[in-house]
């Protein structure tokens, strides 16, 4: 195992160092002057004179005013040392401005994963077990309905339901806008600020559970469809084995293969947010902060984020791998 991850490793290293480039000459090749965008709107407070010699220092600052190659190691050495520049136009640091956005939607997608498979997992396995009958029937007919329903339109319903009709959760947004005055005052205590957050969650992520169901209960349903016709399951009941153990000790053992792969899918997915969601909450996740950055052309920001996903990309498919021979001992690192 240990010369597996090695080597692994190595190739990790090796793509990633072909990404980076590739991103590098991407973002860098992109039309418009980054100097230029760092000073908008300070055009009218300098003379031409002044605007031309800050525009140079920028340059310099920044090593544009330096050949290609030199820019690129540049760039390389300081992204391995954690320093991916600042944000425009916030001209912040691009890891502050990623630090709360990314907890956000770790927190919240962590969550969705757990509900999705926790429904998901039984459902597909009952449907399964029970194919062609009510319940089956039931399941096909409404994970199509969530098929054919594109996610912000879920959002919108669920909107429309739950806050204008209903009354009960908030349309949008991270928290009361109230809560900070209430905490400074001592009025709210860290359950109030937990119920808080968790109103304004529910929708989004009822919204990412829904969405999510759709496709995977119908995953599952065809693995375990697959694994139940196998010979060894009709020789497990042959034995005269308990039902419950050639489903789950057997089939279901079986089927988990494709299962980890959806997994997999879901662990990398977690570090990307949903943009289209995030949107339509106002929550402040990496989905919104990357189509923020790709309004304002925040190159900075846009060269870590795209470093960062296939970094999380690379370890998710390495431990989707680490999974495969711990279930299924037919599979070996060899």
């Amino acid at each position: 195992m240990a010369r597996f991850l090695i080597k692994r490793v190595f190739y990790i290293l090796i793509v990633l160092l072909i990404v980076s480039t590739l991103i590098f000459l991407l973002y860098r090749t992109m039309p418009g002057d980054i100097a230029v965008q760092f000073m908008a709107g300070l055009e009218g407070d300098f003379t031409p004179e002044q605007w031309q010699e800050q525009i140079d220092t920028i340059n310099r600052m920044l090593g544009l005013d330096r050949p290609m190659w030199y820019q690129f190691f540049a760039w390389m050495r300081e992204m391995f040392l954690g320093n991916f520049g600042y944000t425009f136009p916030g001209r912040i640091p691009v890891v502050e401005a990623v630090r709360t956005p990314m907890i956000n939607t770790v927190i919240m997608n962590i969550m969705v994963m757990i509900i999705v498979f926790a429904i998901t997992i039984p459902v597909g396995i009952r449907a399964a077990i029970k194919r062609g009958k009510l319940f089956d029937n039931g399941t096909l007919f409404f994970t199509t309905i969530g098929f054919s329903f594109p996610n912000f339109l879920f959002g919108l319903l669920l909107i429309i339901i739950f806050s204008v009709f209903l009354g009960w959760l908030p349309t949008g947004g991270m928290q009361n806008p109230m809560s900070p005055i209430w905490m400074a005052d001592g009025t709210w205590t860290t359950w109030d600020w937990i119920l808080d957050r968790a109103r304004y969650m529910a929708l989004p992520m009822l919204t990412l559970v829904l969405v999510g169901m759709a496709g995977l209960v119908r995953f599952i349903r065809s693995a375990m469809i697959d694994a139940l016709s196998q010979d060894f399951v009709r020789t497990a009941r042959s034995k005269g084995l308990a039902e419950k153990t050639v489903i789950y000790s057997h089939a279901f053992r079986n089927a988990l293969v494709p299962v980890v792969t959806i997994m997999a899918m879901f662990f990398i997915g977690i570090f990307g947010g949903s943009m289209v969601v995030e949107r339509v909450f106002n929550w402040n996740g990496m989905g919104v902060l990357m189509l923020d950055a790709l309004g304002s052309r925040d190159i900075a920001t846009l060269k870590a984020l795209s470093v960062f996903y296939s970094l999380v990309a690379f370890i998710g498919l390495l431990l989707l791998d680490i999974v495969y021979v711990l279930i299924d001992p037919r599979i070996r690192f060899e």
